[in-house]
């Protein structure tokens, strides 16, 4: 094998055909929700987008904390530090456009300044559609556990504090009005443990605090014993999937310790229901394996390979952070559509994060990474869309774990990305396939010197069946001449190219390719 492929060998097997039970409908345990099939559609989407969005989006406009940069929950998890001593710098922040903590000031009051004046649903779907998303929504609770529905289980919402709209409702219709899938992402199994972390000790430095007054406690819904806030995460969790019925959800957090199982069967139950085909994203494979579609949060964690449908969870902007700051910086869409590509060739795909601002609107950057994203997939987007990954090669060029890995060191943790996509150039190949005998090549970046070598598609390399290639086309011009020699396939760039970011080429074979397809669940 050259160096620089990567080949993974793959049984041809299929998913698994499982039944709920005799009455067709979902239990709350591993063996049933393991029987839910990964629908085609999301095996066929490969891109979805959601946004992170609340009240904690306020914290960015903050220009006191200007020197403090968004690393992970620095403004996400905002309210760690309103909380603490009278100097700290968030503190002294939100007291100076509230008031005192001690007066009865804090979180509440960022929740009801969050108005969402310039959110329009119309325009956030016609964006998230422009940029080629299949599915898309937004992340309707997160840690600080507002919710973003109207909500008839606390007043701790958008449909009654802040905005005084249901955000969701007026986002997701608007998502599957133009053909999309929709998206919700459940963050408020760690909203109990972050209050009690950051929050609850020192009663008597906050004893006025918002947070401890007793007239709050309808609308800080976890101020309660634990055994309630289960139950009363799971009422709401249920009550979202009744109302809203989404197509597809993704939890983040310590969820399998707090009935993940009745929530999932019930969605699945939904599904049935409603004639949907829902699908659960399983972050880490937190409830256990062979379940929904796998999810790694930037990464992390990851295999180069995974047997199994996956997406990385990746944010828009190019620090830690998820939500908007005054700092805030934006990969380029060249950047996200080689992360694109890599994935998908990989058996993966992309959910991607926006940062919306604290009005509900988009950065001029924001806007433009998504256009360019958008625009290379209407071009080049039958060699994404319903493919599948090569059994032989996935890739050529930067592939291996070394080429991959970014390491963040920090005082408490090490995160590994397992794609590097700025590192890569025109060595780099990701291949793809569609029915039985199309193989997709995609180069990563386009060569100065007018041609592109294919190290993969060498005569000795078995393509297909018969080893014959038919046929070459470059998407978003037609046939182009090539060559097939001893060291490679030699592609002739016509003039001018179709794109400058990455060329997919199209190559039919004789015969029939090996593709990859899911391994069935374990008995």
């Amino acid at each position: 094998m050259k160096k620089g492929m990567i080949m993974v060998p793959f049984a041809a097997l299929t998913l698994c055909a499982g039944t709920a039970n005799a009455a067709g409908n979902y239990e709350p345990t591993l063996e049933s929700i393991r029987q839910h099939e990964v629908p085609e559609w999301l095996q066929d989407a490969k891109f979805g987008i959601y946004v992170h969005w609340g009240p904690y989006s306020e914290i960015g406009t903050w220009e006191e904390i200007k020197e403090y940069p968004q690393n992970g929950g620095t403004y996400l998890v905002g309210y760690s530090q309103f909380y603490k001593s009278k100097d700290n710098p968030f503190r002294l922040a939100l007291e100076k456009r509230y008031g005192p903590v001690e007066e009865g000031h804090g979180y509440l009051d960022l929740c009801r300044n969050f108005k969402a004046d310039k959110f329009d649903a119309s325009e956030w779907a016609d964006l998230m559609q422009e940029a080629g998303a299949k599915y898309a929504g937004l992340c309707v609770v997160h840690h600080d556990g507002y919710l973003m529905w109207d909500s008839a289980y606390t007043d701790y919402c958008a449909g009654k504090l802040g905005p005084e709209r249901d955000l969701v409702a007026e986002l997701l219709p608007e998502v599957e009005k133009r053909g999309m899938k929709s998206v919700a992402t459940f963050h408020h199994s760690r909203t109990k443990k972050h209050w009690k972390r950051y929050v609850d000790g020192s009663r008597k430095r906050k004893e006025n605090a918002d947070v401890m007054l007793q007239e709050n406690r309808d609308k800080y819904f976890w101020m309660i014993g634990d055994d309630t806030f289960t139950q009363r995460r799971l009422d709401i969790t249920l009550e979202f999937l009744d109302k809203y019925k989404p197509d597809s959800i993704w939890f983040d957090g310590s969820a399998q310790n707090e009935t993940p199982y009745e929530i999932i069967s019930h969605y699945y139950n939904m599904g049935i229901d409603e004639g949907k085909e829902v699908v659960v994203h399983n972050k880490f494979a937190q409830f256990g394996e062979y379940i929904g579609t796998y999810s790694y949060e930037r990464g992390f964690q990851r295999p180069m390979f995974v047997d199994w449908p996956w997406n990385d969870d990746y944010p828009a902007c190019t620090d830690r952070g998820w939500s908007w700051w005054h700092g805030i910086r934006y990969h380029t869409a060249d950047h996200m559509i080689r992360r694109l590509c890599h994935a998908v060739a990989n058996n993966g795909g992309l959910l991607l994060s926006l940062c919306p601002r604290p009005d509900g609107s988009f950065d001029p950057e924001q806007v433009a990474q998504l256009k360019g994203i958008g625009k290379w997939l209407r071009q080049n987007g039958e060699a994404i869309y319903g493919t599948r990954p090569w059994a032989k090669v996935q890739g050529e060029g930067h592939m291996s774990e070394e080429d991959n890995i970014i390491l963040w060191d920090g005082p408490d943790t090490k995160r590994y990305l397992r794609i590097n996509a700025d590192l890569y150039d025109d060595s780099d190949i990701r291949f793809t396939t569609k029915g039985k005998s199309t193989l997709y090549a995609i180069q990563l970046k386009v060569p100065y010197y007018g041609r592109t070598r294919i190290t993969s598609l060498r005569n000795e390399m078995q393509v297909g069946s018969e080893n014959k290639i038919k046929s070459v086309e470059l998407l978003g011009y037609g046939p182009v001449e090539y060559e097939r020699g001893d060291d490679w396939l030699l592609i002739y760039h016509p003039v001018p190219l179709p794109n400058d970011v990455a060329l997919a080429f199209k190559i039919e074979v004789e015969g029939e390719l090996e593709r990859v397809l899911y391994p069935g669940v374990p008995e």
